[in-house]
């Protein structure tokens, strides 16, 4: 409790300036997320906020701009309290301040991935009847539709009317917003195949608080101050990398599209000391230049399974600033492994942070004993159920320390020869084949075994593995149900835009 005293007192929240601020934020704005953007605003108005590929803006600026662009939206495109608002863009400017400017007008602010297709878009449409969308201008063919055309406006327009224009036109006259109480926050679980459903929940200031200390506390983020938010923002684990970076009056960089070349330079010019991102990105990272990284201090990894492999090469190329969280949409971040515990067990998620009670249950919902596997269930304030337990659809054990380790999806569990079958596991060790660029494993019928494995395999770049060496590398490492039965070569796999396997894809 002492270091996050003494954190809060560093990044100015807890001295008397702070705690000012924070109570003219809640008298004036209301509790919503326009408070925490005023709060860093009045601490540090000079300090940047935001910089993306089209612009930068001061605190102060971000949070002037999101405040017209509350009121045009109001005045003008008639937002409403408790209305149904969707923001279907990428990272940048504009889907910062309409996020904030949403959330003062006490709407629900509906998050939604711009990968989808235009089929999924008006499928989504057609369930939640939202009342109006923000979009990224690639999607405007999308939004000519004759039941969205009216309801809908661009982030960015070279001549019309869009966000970016509202946001930088204050109005004439001096309107100002009532107090709103602060509407829902919606990201959409899954990938960009099937069909996405809303997780909901409503930011709380004191819900908020133990994710916060948790990663004060041992993550250091009171430290830094600068962050390159590289997941997205219309996922859980981007929309709070960018929350956590406002209530720290953080420098943060934003990119519309994750570039490995790209991101390397970013971070080597700007010298910035901390990266949020998905597995599947810090692999490109690495892949590409381990040396041009050498200016972070931490490096956030969530949104996805960390594989051990991947968490032993970054320790060994950059030393121990990994972080691994886990989270749903769900339960939120809930896990967490430092930097120490991945050195030593770099197949472990961690322990919960303080605040989450984690259990592990069988299929009769009794507690399994200690190394046994069982579903993950998280409880907690801060979770869309509200206090009540939330399955995760995870497979976990733990040990004795108190470490979880993550054995995949319940749904991807196969039962083999009567052995339970855990496709991670698998993928767990392939990937450390020198040879083995990035692997995945999914279950397959079999006559004789009821279910077998089946190995996808992407191999790096001029080697010459093959099936049979393959099997005769793997042979001592895993049991002998364990093995694939097919092992199949590609060139590429499929991911979802979040970084995520698309087990899907690889099933059909």
């Amino acid at each position: 409790m002492l270091e996050i005293i003494k954190q809060l007192y560093h990044v100015d929240l807890l001295t008397v300036s702070g705690l000012r601020q924070i109570a003219i934020a809640l008298i004036t704005t209301g509790i919503n997320l326009m408070a925490i953007l005023r709060i860093a605003a009045k601490l540090h108005p000079c300090r940047l906020a935001i910089i993306d590929d089209l612009e930068q803006l001061s605190y102060s600026e971000l949070w002037q701009q999101s405040e017209s662009l509350a009121i045009n939206l109001h005045f003008d495109c008639g937002i409403q309290y408790r209305q149904k608002i969707a923001i279907v863009c990428r990272n940048h400017g504009s889907t910062v301040k309409a996020l904030f400017a949403i959330s003062r007008l006490g709407a629900n602010v509906i998050l939604i991935n711009p990968e989808m297709s235009a089929e999924q878009l008006l499928s989504l449409e057609e369930r939640l009847q939202l009342d109006f969308y923000i979009y990224d201008e690639q999607l405007a063919p999308v939004f000519a539709n004759q039941s969205l055309i009216h309801k809908s406006i661009p982030a960015y327009h070279p001549s019309e009317n869009s966000i970016d224009r509202m946001a930088s036109t204050p109005r004439t006259s001096n309107v100002k917003l009532p107090k709103f109480k602060t509407g829902n926050i919606v990201v959409m679980t899954g990938g960009t195949t099937g069909q996405p459903k809303p997780a909901s929940r409503k930011p709380s200031f004191f819900n908020f608080l133990p994710p916060f200390f948790a990663l004060l506390e041992r993550v250091y983020l009171g430290r830094y101050r600068s962050v390159y938010i590289a997941t997205p923002i219309y996922h859980g684990f981007g929309l709070a990398s960018l929350l956590m970076g406002v209530i720290l009056g953080a420098k943060m960089y934003l990119t519309r599209r994750f570039d490995a070349k790209c991101s390397h330079t970013l971070i080597s010019k700007h010298k910035i000391e901390v990266v949020a991102l998905v597995p599947l990105m810090l692999q490109r990272l690495l892949q590409f230049d381990a040396i041009a990284l050498s200016s972070l201090r931490c490096i956030i990894s969530g949104g996805a399974s960390l594989s051990p492999s991947l968490a032993q090469e970054t320790i060994t190329h950059l030393g121990l600033i990994l972080f691994n969280l886990y989270g749903t949409s769900e339960a939120g971040f809930c896990i967490m492994a430092t930097p120490e515990v991945l050195a030593k067990k770099p197949e472990s998620i961690g322990k919960p942070i303080r605040g989450v009670l984690a259990k592990i249950i069988n299929d009769r919902d009794r507690p399994v004993e200690i190394g046994r596997v069982g579903r993950l269930c998280i409880r907690s304030t801060w979770s869309t159920s509200r206090g009540n337990c939330v399955e995760t659809g995870d497979l976990v054990y733990q040990d004795s320390d108190g470490d979880l380790f993550l054995c995949g999806r319940v749904d991807d569990m196969i039962v083999s020869g009567g052995e339970n079958v855990y496709p991670l596991e698998l993928e767990n060790v392939l990937v450390q084949h020198p040879d083995i660029d990035s692997v995945g494993v999914v279950g397959i019928p079999d006559r004789e075994f009821g279910q077998r494995l089946k190995a996808i395999v992407k191999k790096k770049k001029n080697a010459t593995l093959d099936h049979s060496t393959l099997l005769e590398w793997l042979k001592p490492r895993v049991a002998r149900y364990q093995i694939p039965a097919i092992v199949e070569f590609r060139d590429e796999l499929p991911y979802t835009s979040l970084g995520k396997l698309d087990k899907k894809l690889l099933r059909e």
